[in-house]
C-alpha cells in the first residue's frame, strides 16, 4: 500500500468508515465525472433553440454570468469537500455542518433530483438516437425503448466498477472538448453573414419595456447547463487524495465546461445563415449545422451528441447511487442498499434501485413531465441548503480543515453564492420556460420538500441516532 493510500484510508477512518469502495480515481477521472454530468454538448444541443428563440443571440451573455454565480457555490463546496471527503457529498456536508436531520432532508431532495435527472437525460437523448438510426422520432414506444437501452448500458458500466465507467467518462471528455472545439474551428472557415456582432443582437422589445425580463428567461439556457460539477465529490471515497483532487476537479469541471460552451455557442451563433429563420426553427442548431457542415459532418456531430448523452447519464447515475449508498450505510435506508459487489466493490443494489426507479418514469407520461420539471430546480435548492448549512456552521465557529480553504473570503463568497442561487431559483420558477413552468415547477419542488420533511419527522428517532454532525469530524 502506498503512503497516499494509507493516508486516505486513515483519514476516512477518522469519520468512522472503512475503505470499502475502490479508491482508483485520479484527478482527470474525477474531473470527468463532473464534466460529463455538466456536459456542454448535451446542454447546447438541447437548449440552443430555446435560448435563441427566447432572447435572440444575446442569450450568449448569460453563460459567463451563470458560470460566475455557480463558481461562488463551487468554491464553498470545495471547502466542504476538502474538509469532509465522503461519499454522498451534499448529504454528508449538510449533516456535519448543521445536524443529521438537516443532512437527511438535504440528501433526500438532492437524491430525488438526481434520480429524476437520469431519466430526463436518457429520455431526452432518445429522439436524437432515433433520428440518427432513421427511426420514427414521434413513436413514444421507440423512444422509451431507446431510453431503457441507454439506461441498461449505463447501469452495467456502473456495476462493473468505477474504473470501467471512468473509461467511458474520460472518452466523453475527449469527445466533448475535441469535438466542440474542432467543429468551432471548422466553422471559422464558413461564411459568416451576421459577423461577430451577432452576440449583441436581441429579440425586439416593445416600446417602453425592458429587455431584462426577456434576458432572464433566456438565461435559463445556461442555468439548465451549469450544474453537476458537485458529482466529483459524490465519489470522494473513490478518489486518490480527495482533499486536494476533489475541490480542484469540481472547479475545473465548471470552468472548462464554461469555456467550451462559450466557444461552441459563439461559433454556432456566428455561423447562422439566416437569423430570422433560425429563431423560428425549433431545431435551430440542426439548421445551422446542416447549413455549415453538410449532412455527413452533421451526422458525425449527432453521434458525438449521443455519446455525450450516454456518458452524462452514466455520471448522474454514479452520483445518485453513491448518495443512496451513503444513506444506507448510515442506517437511513435499507441496509441492503449499502451492499457492495465482492468482485467490483461497487454499490450494486443502490445502482439497481436508481435504474429501476428511472426505468419506470417514462411509462407514466404525466408523472414524468411533472417530475422532470423538478430536476433542475431541485438541484439548485439542494445547493442552497448546503450553502446555508455552511454559513450556519461558520456562525457556530466551525473552520475548514482540508487542504482547500478560502480563508477570510469564505463567508463573503458563500453569501454572494446564496444571493445568486436564490435569485436563480426564483428565475427558474418564473412562468417563462418550455413545458411545465412557473408555479407548477415551484409546486412540484415544494411537494418534494414536504415529502423530505415527512421523512425526517417519521424517522426522526433513527436519524437522531446519528452523531450531531457539527464541526468535529467524529464519524
Amino acid at each position: 500500500m502506498s503512503d497516499q493510500a494509507r493516508q486516505d484510508r486513515e483519514h476516512l477512518e477518522r469519520f468512522g468508515y472503512q475503505q470499502d469502495l475502490s479508491r482508483v480515481l485520479h484527478f482527470f477521472s474525477n474531473f470527468a465525472v463532473g464534466f460529463t454530468y455538466l456536459s456542454p454538448v448535451v446542454g447546447i444541443y438541447s437548449l440552443f433553440a430555446y435560448g435563441l428563440a427566447t432572447g435572440g443571440p444575446a442569450f450568449f451573455w448569460s453563460i459567463p454570468l451563470v458560470v460566475f454565480g455557480q463558481l461562488l457555490v463551487a468554491l464553498v463546496m470545495g471547502e466542504l469537500a476538502s474538509s469532509y471527503p465522503l461519499t454522498g457529498a451534499l448529504y454528508q456536508w449538510a449533516r456535519r455542518t448543521v445536524g443529521p436531520r438537516y443532512g437527511v432532508f438535504t440528501g433526500f431532495v438532492y437524491g430525488t433530483a438526481l434520480v429524476v435527472t437520469i431519466v430526463a437525460v436518457d429520455f431526452g437523448a432518445a429522439p436524437f438516437v432515433a433520428s440518427f438510426l432513421g427511426m420514427d422520432t414521434g413513436s413514444r414506444t421507440s423512444l422509451i425503448a431507446i431510453a431503457l437501452a441507454m439506461l441498461l448500458v449505463q447501469t452495467l458500466l456502473n456495476i462493473v466498477g468505477i474504473r470501467k465507467l471512468a473509461i467511458l467518462l474520460n472518452l466523453g471528455v475527449a469527445a466533448e472538448i475535441l469535438g466542440t472545439l474542432g467543429i468551432a474551428l471548422y466553422l471559422v472557415f464558413v461564411p459568416h453573414p451576421l459577423g461577430a456582432g451577432v452576440v449583441f443582437q436581441a429579440v425586439p422589445v416593445p416600446a417602453g419595456q425592458s429587455y431584462l425580463p426577456i434576458f432572464l428567461s433566456a438565461a435559463l439556457f445556461s442555468a439548465w447547463i451549469f450544474y453537476g460539477f458537485e458529482s466529483c465529490a459524490d465519489v470522494s471515497e473513490e478518489v486518490v487524495n480527495p482533499t486536494y483532487n476533489v475541490p480542484k476537479a469540481m472547479i475545473y469541471a465548471l470552468l472548462v465546461g464554461g469555456v467550451t460552451t462559450v466557444v461552441a455557442t459563439f461559433a454556432f451563433l456566428w455561423s447562422i445563415p439566416d437569423l430570422a429563420k433560425a429563431m423560428a426553427d425549433p431545431a435551430a442548431l440542426d439548421y445551422v449545422l446542416l447549413s455549415a457542415l453538410g449532412p455527413t459532418l452533421h451526422k458525425v456531430f449527432l453521434a458525438l451528441v449521443i455519446f455525450a448523452f450516454l456518458s452524462c447519464g452514466g455520471a448522474v447515475q454514479v452520483a445518485a447511487a453513491r448518495v443512496t449508498y451513503a444513506f444506507a450505510r448510515d442506517g437511513q435506508a435499507p441496509k441492503m442498499l449499502a451492499t457492495l459487489s465482492e468482485r467490483f466493490h461497487t454499490p450494486v443494489n443502490a445502482t439497481l434501485l436508481t435504474a429501476v426507479v428511472s426505468a419506470t418514469l417514462p411509462f407514466f407520461a404525466k408523472a414524468y413531465a411533472v417530475l422532470t420539471s423538478f430536476a433542475v430546480l431541485g438541484i439548485y435548492f439542494s445547493f442552497q441548503l448546503v450553502v446555508v448549512g455552511y454559513l450556519i456552521a461558520r456562525t457556530r465557529g466551525w473552520k475548514p480543515t482540508g487542504g482547500f480553504q478560502l480563508g477570510a473570503w469564505g463567508v463573503p463568497v458563500a453569501i454572494a453564492g446564496l444571493i445568486y442561487g436564490v435569485s436563480m431559483m426564483v428565475n427558474l420558477a418564473r412562468p417563462n420556460g418550455p413545458g411545465l413552468a412557473g408555479w407548477q415547477v415551484a409546486l412540484v419542488t415544494a411537494g418534494i420538500a414536504v415529502a423530505g420533511m415527512l421523512v425526517v419527522v417519521i424517522y426522526r428517532d433513527r436519524i437522531d441516532r446519528l452523531d450531531s454532525g457539527s464541526a468535529a469530524p467524529t464519524r
